[in-house]
């Protein structure tokens, strides 16, 4: 049994992806529809928050690896909220540059301390905490977007004040309840937390193996939404991010015994190869009914690579160095996510559908045959055993 605040934090992160996916599906149509911004301005918004979001956890997991986890988890809470209740207040980029990047650093704080946290639970049971932790932010991402499909169809802004609110709320519980770790670990130096991961062979062979997915992944809140608004009018996204969080939560629900048993190389070699497949397909889908059978298959995807990519991280790294393996894998990952925001939103608002989702095939095409060359190290190719070890 996972100690009381592992379990609390789980329940947590279901509430805060719904609060998240109450405003994120409505964001790219928003500055594009209502705000009237250009691609250039679109990108610098989305990617002000993602580098925030995943350059800072190098600071940010080094110091949960010295001070512990509980303040960070709280201040993200409550910066993600003033982030999200500058959407709702502001209508010029930069004041939205500058919303996102006060939401990009709540964001640092809130995962650098949870998956500082996280993966410092006994390496055997590394698996199950990530796949829960999956599952969970699929019942937000499930809920999130009705909630904000509905305040949408008053006015967009009021989804942007519910997020800010609700985060603002699981602040003070985040305040209250979490009264510290609760979860023994040795504490290191902030310094030599972050050399030893950036010293760390292993990790950077499965940095370059994420990198494709980091460039896939911003898709999700960019071309998605854009293009299933040119397929079926702008309230399509809110379906794109139902659908994203039911099946995700229905695939864990029915396959997590087996996820957590598989071996992770063949898992992300498999992803990427169906990736590659399924993204430059959506160049002959037709209607929004077809795209949603893609989103099916990304979800799957997703679901796959995101827990896999996590539990391989936080087994590489040694005892009391967890939060800045995490830091370290999400500030490189913030590369290919910026060039995902700039390039995606080029792309949807520039060149045709065919040309769109044959580059995006591309990139997972690179993805399969980087982790066909290096995931054959043996250390990241076995599944945890209770000894300890690697991933899944």
């Amino acid at each position: 049994m996972w100690p009381v605040v592992i379990r609390r934090l789980l329940w947590m992160q279901g509430m805060m992806n719904a609060s998240h996916f109450m405003t994120i599906p409505l964001l790219a149509l928003y500055m594009s529809a209502h705000l009237q911004f250009g691609a250039v301005a679109l990108a610098s918004v989305m990617s002000a928050n993602l580098l925030c979001a995943q350059v800072l956890p190098l600071v940010s997991g080094a110091i949960a690896d010295r001070m512990g986890s509980h303040r960070l988890i709280t201040l993200g809470l409550w910066l993600r909220g003033a982030g999200f209740l500058g959407f709702c207040v502001f209508d010029s980029a930069a004041a939205w540059v500058g919303a996102a990047m006060l939401a990009g650093t709540g964001v640092a704080c809130y995962e650098g301390g949870l998956y500082a946290l996280f993966g410092r639970q006994p390496k055997a049971s590394l698996a199950q905490v990530f796949a829960a932790n999956n599952q969970m932010l699929n019942i937000g991402a499930a809920v999130g977007p009705i909630i904000g499909g509905l305040a949408g169809l008053i006015d967009p802004r009021i989804a942007f004040g519910l997020s800010a609110l609700v985060f603002t709320v699981l602040g003070i519980v985040s305040l209250w309840t979490i009264a510290g770790d609760a979860v023994p670990f040795e504490r290191q130096s902030a310094l030599k937390s972050l050399r030893t991961a950036v010293s760390h062979p292993g990790l950077w062979r499965l940095i370059l193996v994420s990198l494709p997915w980091f460039v896939l992944f911003p898709q999700l809140f960019v071309v998605f939404p854009m293009y299933a608004g040119t397929l079926a009018g702008p309230h399509a996204a809110s379906a794109i991010y139902v659908v994203n969080g039911l099946v995700g939560l229905i695939f864990l629900s029915l396959l997590k015994r087996w996820l957590v048993s598989a071996a992770p190389a063949l898992l992300t070699i498999g992803a990427y190869l169906v990736a590659a497949v399924a993204f430059a397909s959506v160049s002959v889908v037709q209607g929004i009914g077809g795209f949603l059978v893609f989103i099916v298959i990304y979800t799957v995807i997703e679901t796959i690579l995101l827990p896999t990519f996590e539990t391989m991280t936080a087994s590489l790294s040694p005892q009391g160095c967890q939060g800045a393996f995490f830091g370290v894998l999400s500030a490189v990952g913030a590369l290919g996510g910026g060039a995902g925001y700039y390039v995606g939103s080029w792309l949807v608002l520039n060149r045709s559908a065919v040309e769109t989702w044959w580059l995006l095939g591309g990139v997972g095409l690179i993805g399969f045959l980087l982790s066909v060359m290096l995931l054959s190290d043996k250390r990241m190719a076995r599944s945890p055993s209770p000894g300890g070890g690697t991933r899944r």
